[in-house]
């Protein structure tokens, strides 16, 4: 006589099969989830148009490690006055050094070495050297030209940039910039690089 399967049994398989049937789409559905992130990402991070933005600390528009060229120096505004200072000099003394050498003599030891054991020898003789000995020593006076201040161009412009209550602003400029606003007359609009304001 066959005996009837167990109940229990065949509850505890139906559950085992309808979990599984759960878990798969469960699956499937974080697999899938996976993939679009990865594929999202690959612009990098804070780029999700693919154009490149800032990786520097703020405020620097640092980009990629490239810092961005500094703004133009040019200034403009109405011609005023130039000035010209001229270069000078002065001249001192100091002490004339020259080098003076002394020929010297001096004793070197050399050693060589034969054999092993009981049988080795060292043999020990003396050669001279001779070489120089040199220092700078003074040897009177000499004279030199010493700068005191240097040569400078400047011009002057008022309404620098547009601006009314900007008048009589001095800028040391090269001296090709200074030639060329002397040929013009005052008032006259003129832009130039400087090298520093002021004068």
């Amino acid at each position: 006589m066959t005996n009837p399967p167990d109940s229990s049994q065949s509850i505890r398989s139906v559950r085992t099969s309808t979990a599984r049937i759960r878990i798969r789409p469960a699956l499937a559905a974080v697999l899938l989830a996976a993939l679009l992130t990865a594929c999202g990402s690959s612009d990098g991070p804070g780029s999700p148009d693919g154009h490149a933005v800032p990786t520097g600390p703020a405020g620097t528009g640092v980009v990629d490690g490239t810092v961005p060229s500094p703004p133009d120096r040019t200034v403009s505004g109405l011609r005023d006055d130039t000035r010209h200072i001229t270069r000078k000099t002065t001249t001192g003394t100091r002490p004339r050094m020259v080098k003076r050498c002394t020929p010297r003599v001096r004793r070197v030891k050399h050693t060589s070495t034969s054999g092993t054991g009981r049988r080795k020898r060292t043999r020990t003789w003396y050669t001279n050297d001779s070489y120089k000995d040199c220092k700078k020593v003074q040897q009177g006076t000499m004279r030199y030209t010493r700068v005191v201040r240097r040569a400078r161009w400047c011009v002057e412009l008022d309404n620098v940039g547009g601006k009314s209550t900007k008048d009589d602003v001095w800028y040391e400029v090269e001296s090709d910039v200074y030639r060329r606003a002397t040929q013009l007359k005052e008032g006259a609009k003129l832009s130039f690089t400087p090298l520093r304001k002021g004068c």
